[in-house]
């Protein structure tokens, strides 16, 4: 009896453990599945959205187009409802799990983004790490026409601002998460990426557009850009600063913020320090070391304060600083923090070392 007992028992843990090596029942061959490369939104109608789809196309089967991506769109109420639509007309299954990007048309996220990208967050059909960028232009024509260089659909967007392919400091490089996680932090509010369609290429960068409560209320240029990823320790790589009469290279920088609360006004300080080295000089009218310095000096001061009046005008605090202000306030003053950044009284200095690498020596 007690042999059969065990012989019983060895059948069953068999049976259990082939039962948890053996794959899933209902998943599909990668052959079977179309991977989406880049996802694009725009407004159809009033209560519709186009999305359009780019899917990459393997060697092996793109036959006689020689294109190694196709692109499709649809209409439907919600993202979803695009998706579902268009599986109807898909022959392999739609996986939107290899999403690289996801373009916003200008005009949709001028009316709120908030109701278009919930689905990401609460079905996680789309990885929370894809980029993020605005359209301006004509999301077709980005769609379908190939990429320069040659990479597969999405890949080329998120190259693009990757540090370490095409993204340089002035391109803010934003993710999906991000966006979702400061739609409903009072304290922060989103600057995502501007690009415009290209003549050469699929698009170019313009700037960065500012929103408060999921709409576009403003735009930073690349200069202003470039403030903003040095005061928000997003500066990486190096930067060249084209002057007058010289270019500087900003090689490194740390930026140190101080803030107090006074009568209910914020007070915010940032001290920033630059290493720089000088790349190249004009020849006609030569620049000492000192003024050098002043004038980068001047333009950095320029860009910070029309960067600081395009903000706090919308009381977009796209920099983050009223997390630092989260536990001097109550719970039931968090949203006001918008129109007390309005108020924030905001300084900032620059202190510049600059290496003369050159040739010639400054005076």
């Amino acid at each position: 009896m007690r042999r059969i007992c065990a012989s019983l028992k060895m059948v069953i843990v068999c049976s259990l453990t082939m039962i948890a090596v053996t794959g899933c029942w209902d998943s599909r061959d990668v052959d079977n599945r179309l991977m989406v490369g880049a996802l694009g939104l725009e407004k159809s109608t009033e209560t519709s959205l186009r999305v359009w789809f780019r899917f990459p196309v393997p060697k092996a089967i793109q036959g006689l187009s020689k294109k190694d991506f196709f692109t499709m769109s649809q209409i439907g109420f919600t993202v979803p409802d695009a998706m579902n639509k268009i599986k109807y007309k898909l022959p392999k299954a739609l996986d939107a799990s290899s999403t690289r990007a996801l373009l916003l048309d200008e005009s949709l996220a001028k009316t709120g983004i908030n109701p278009y990208l919930e689905f990401a967050i609460r079905e996680r059909s789309v990885p929370l790490d894809a980029v993020v960028a605005v359209v301006r232009g004509n999301m077709e024509r980005i769609f379908t026409s190939p990429n320069p260089t040659g990479e597969l659909a999405g890949i080329y967007t998120k190259l693009f601002f990757e540090p370490y392919a095409g993204g340089i400091p002035r391109k803010n490089k934003t993710r999906l998460w991000e966006i979702y996680a400061k739609l409903y932090n009072p304290f922060h509010a989103n600057l995502i990426p501007l690009v415009t369609e290209g003549v050469q290429n699929s698009f170019e960068f313009t700037g960065n557009a500012i929103f408060l409560n999921g709409k576009i209320v403003g735009e930073l240029n690349k200069d202003e850009s470039l403030l903003f990823e040095i005061f928000t320790h997003r500066f990486h790589d190096s930067e060249v600063e084209l002057m007058n009469r010289s270019d500087v290279r900003i090689v490194h920088n740390h930026t140190r913020i101080k803030t107090k609360l006074e009568r209910g006004i914020p007070i915010i300080g940032l001290d920033c320090s630059l290493v720089t080295t000088l790349i190249d000089s004009s020849r006609t009218r030569k620049q000492n070391e000192s003024q050098i310095i002043a004038e980068l000096e001047s333009s950095l001061n320029a860009h910070a304060k029309s960067m600081f009046e395009k903000t706090q005008r919308e009381g977009a605090d796209v920099f983050g600083f009223g997390n630092r202000f989260r536990n001097r306030l109550q719970p039931s003053q968090h949203g006001d923090w918008p129109e007390m950044f309005k108020s924030a009284k905001i300084s900032y200095k620059f202190h510049i070392i600059l290496r003369n690498t050159g040739l010639e020596f400054l005076d």
